[in-house]
């Protein structure tokens, strides 16, 4: 560009001109605004913690049909699994605070179980479930669980050596939980007369419930769950013992004691009459029990009819 052609060009306002010297040097504050910066337990700075966030996950699953054939040799020979018309969706929201919104709904068109040809056989026929799930938690809150369950009609026969021993009709099923917290969350010291409470309603409607049984039901039914129980822990060993042909040293399968069917049944008795199940069902629930003591027991039933 020649000198001439350049008369055009206007230069900057000199209200917002700056220097190189301005632009490349960093600013200075005064001493007395400098402060020492400030760290926390860990080591790092204060102001370095980390802001709030929330994370929301959405899913939706359609599966119109799903049939799976398989052999459990002469324990439930033949097997034919049919689902169709499964449904799902949910969402599954997290905070940083501890925040939870858990909402999830499933529906079932149609599923059907049929096993023949083994010493344990029989079919299973359940009709449009339908099943609705929502948790919400909270920090300094009480916790909310709510489930219902919806059946139209389900079918089921179970057979032992050729012969049937139940068979059940269970139609038009509604089932509703809800649970209720009474924990004292804002005390630091709590006496002992002062215990928290979990509450659980329920509400169980259907229009036909029919069952039959024979005298040899009950101990068929534990000779099966041995038998089931025998079969998948074999099959888990003969797994396991395949995969460790991969791996550097061999599976040593647990040595298990040798129990007749009769001394197994009576052990069932035995641990069946001195079981105690609700600490297991408190191990599922997903709040830790408070530190001020919890007593479990049956609540009254004020409800009229």
């Amino acid at each position: 560009m020649s000198p001439g052609s350049l008369g055009h060009l206007k230069s900057p306002a000199p209200g917002r001109t700056r220097s190189v010297s301005d632009s490349s040097a960093p600013r200075t504050e005064p001493l007395a605004k400098t402060s020492t910066p400030a760290f926390g337990k860990n080591g790092k700075l204060a102001g370095q913690q980390g802001s709030p966030w929330e994370t929301l996950v959405v899913f939706a699953i359609n599966l119109k049909q799903l049939t799976v054939q398989m052999n459990m040799s002469n324990v439930m020979g033949n097997n034919t699994w049919t689902t169709s018309g499964l449904k799902s969706q949910g969402r599954l929201s997290v905070g940083s605070n501890r925040d939870r919104e858990i909402s999830m709904s499933v529906g079932l068109g149609r599923s059907k179980l049929d096993s023949k040809g083994g010493v344990v056989g029989g079919n299973i026929d359940v009709n449009t479930l339908e099943m609705v799930a929502h948790i919400s938690e909270h920090p300094n809150q009480q916790p909310g669980h709510k489930i219902q369950i919806t059946m139209g009609s389900t079918e089921a026969r179970v057979d032992y050596m050729g012969s049937s021993i139940l068979m059940g009709v269970f139609s038009n099923a509604d089932l509703q939980l809800q649970d209720e917290w009474k924990v004292n969350l804002c005390a630091v010291d709590s006496s002992l007369s002062e215990k928290s409470q979990i509450f659980v309603h329920g509400d169980l409607q259907w229009d036909i419930f029919q069952v039959i049984i024979s005298r040899s039901t009950t101990p068929d039914l534990i000779k099966i769950g041995m038998k089931l129980q025998e079969f998948f822990t074999q099959q888990f060993d003969t797994s396991k013992r395949a995969l460790s042909t991969w791996g550097p040293g061999p599976y040593l399968p647990p040595k298990m004691p040798v129990i007749s069917a009769e001394k197994g049944a009576a052990e069932l008795y035995v641990d069946a009459a001195h079981h105690r199940h609700w600490p297991g069902v408190l191990k599922v629930v997903n709040h830790p029990e408070p530190k001020s003591g919890s007593r479990l027991g049956r609540g009254e039933n004020n409800s009229k009819t």
